[in-house]
C-alpha cells in the first residue's frame, strides 16, 4: 500500500482536498489531520491495542463526533446540503477492530498507524475493498519531517498543495489577524507563513519524492487534475473526487474563512487585499516568488522591480506588531525585533533556493 503525506502550504486548500477523496473506495484517510507530536509518538508506543485505540480516541475525539471543538472550527457540526448534520463513529466498533487486527503481530509503527485507519474504516461502515493508498494529512512541514523520521517507509510520497504565491502569502495573513480578533497571529506566526511560502517546498524535497497540487487548477480543471492524480497513483477514477465531503456529507469549509465555501468553484478568483500590504511589500514578494509563479504559470499582478533586500518594515509587519500590543502579549512583545531582523537577513533575494520545482499534477507542460 503506498503512502501519501498531504503537506498544506499557506491557506492551501488542504482539508478541501482531503475531502475529495473522502469515500474513495480505494483509499484509506481519516477526516482530518494527524499531529505527528509528542503525544501522537507516546501513543505508538504504548504496549497493548486497547491502550492506543482508547488513547487515539482520546486524541482524536472529534473523529468519532464531529461536534466537537476541532469538529466545530472545521464546521464538521455543519455538514450536509442544508448544514445542520454532523456524524459519529462507533468507538467501542473502533477499538474491537483495531485489537482484532493486531493480533495479526503487526506491531511495527506503520502497522499501528495502517490498523488504525482500517479499524475506523470498518467502524464507520466501509465497504470491503483492496485499498491502494494510505493517505495521511500531516499537514505541517514539520509534522511531515517527523512522520518520515518516525515511520521509515520507502514507498512514501508527498503531495504539497500550494495557491498562488502572492495569495499563500496575503490569505493567512488576512485570515488570522481578522479571525477572533487576532487573538493567535504574533510575530512569530507571521514569520512561520513567510517561510512556509518562501522555503516549504524545498524543504519537503529533502525527505521524499514532492507532488504539487495547485488549489486554482483542483477548482478551474477539476476533473483533469484529479484525473491525473489517479494516474499517477494508479486508483481508479471516481465520482466522489468532484465534491468534497466529510464522511459523505458535504462540506463548506472552515471558520476562519467566514464564508460557506460549497465546493468546486469553476469561477474561482485569485484577489490579493491590499489593506494588509504596501506596494513595496507585494513587488518584493513578487521578486522573491518569480520562479514559482513562472514554474506553475501563474500570472504576475504586480509591476516587475527587482528588490533584493527589504529593509523597511512590511505593512503586515505593522500591523502584526499593532495587534501584538493590543494583546499585551510580552513575550511575543519582545520578539518583535528578532523575527523582524531574522526576516530581513533570511528571506531576500540571496536566500531564496534555486533548486528544480516538483511537477504540478495536471501540469501540461
Amino acid at each position: 500500500m503506498k503512502i501519501v503525506l498531504l503537506v498544506a502550504g499557506g491557506r492551501g486548500g488542504s482539508d478541501f482536498f482531503q475531502g475529495l477523496l473522502d469515500g474513495h473506495s480505494q483509499v484509506l484517510t481519516f477526516p482530518g489531520y494527524l499531529r505527528i507530536n509528542k503525544s501522537f509518538q507516546e501513543m505508538l508506543n504504548l504496549n497493548s491495542p486497547d491502550q492506543i485505540s482508547k488513547r487515539f480516541i482520546s486524541l482524536y475525539p472529534h473523529y468519532f463526533n464531529s461536534k466537537g471543538f476541532w469538529g466545530r472550527f472545521e464546521r464538521q457540526d455543519r455538514l450536509g446540503k442544508n448544514r445542520n448534520k454532523f456524524f459519529k463513529v462507533n468507538k467501542k466498533k473502533f477499538i474491537k477492530n483495531f485489537s482484532k487486527l493486531m493480533k495479526k503481530n503487526q506491531t511495527s509503527k506503520i502497522d499501528i498507524i495502517k490498523n488504525l485507519h482500517i479499524s475506523y474504516s470498518i467502524a464507520k461502515g466501509d465497504k470491503k475493498c483492496e485499498k491502494k493508498i494510505l493517505f495521511i494529512h500531516t499537514h505541517l512541514v514539520s509534522w511531515t519531517k517527523e512522520f518520515v523520521r518516525t515511520i521509515k517507509s520507502k514507498n512514501t510520497s508527498i503531495i504539497h498543495i500550494i495557491r498562488h504565491p502572492m495569495a499563500s502569502i496575503n490569505s493567512p495573513i488576512k485570515t488570522w489577524l481578522t479571525y477572533q480578533n487576532g487573538s493567535g497571529f504574533f510575530p512569530r506566526e507571521l514569520y512561520f507563513q513567510l517561510d512556509l511560502v518562501l522555503n516549504g517546498i524545498f524543504d519537503l524535497m529533502k525527505l521524499k519524492k514532492v507532488y504539487v497540487l495547485q488549489y486554482e487548477k483542483l477548482h478551474w480543471e477539476n476533473e483533469y487534475v484529479m484525473r491525473k492524480f489517479c494516474k499517477i497513483f494508479k486508483i481508479k477514477y471516481e465520482k466522489c473526487l468532484k465534491s468534497s465531503t466529510k464522511l459523505g456529507l458535504q462540506w463548506w469549509g472552515d471558520k476562519a474563512s467566514k464564508r460557506w465555501i460549497s465546493g468546486v468553484n469553476k469561477n474561482f478568483k485569485i484577489n490579493i487585499d491590499k489593506n494588509f500590504f504596501f506596494n513595496r511589500d507585494l513587488e518584493f514578494f513578487q521578486f522573491l516568488t518569480s520562479r514559482m509563479i513562472k514554474n506553475y504559470n501563474y500570472d504576475f499582478m504586480f509591476s516587475r522591480k527587482e528588490i533584493y533586500f527589504n529593509f523597511l518594515p512590511m505593512k503586515c509587519e505593522l500591523l502584526v506588531w499593532k495587534n501584538t500590543f493590543k494583546h499585551l502579549r510580552w513575550k511575543q512583545i519582545l520578539s518583535i525585533p528578532i523575527f523582524y531582523f531574522m526576516r530581513i537577513f533570511l528571506f531576500n533575494k540571496f536566500t531564496i533556493q534555486n533548486k528544480k520545482l516538483p511537477y504540478s499534477i495536471g501540469s501540461k507542460k
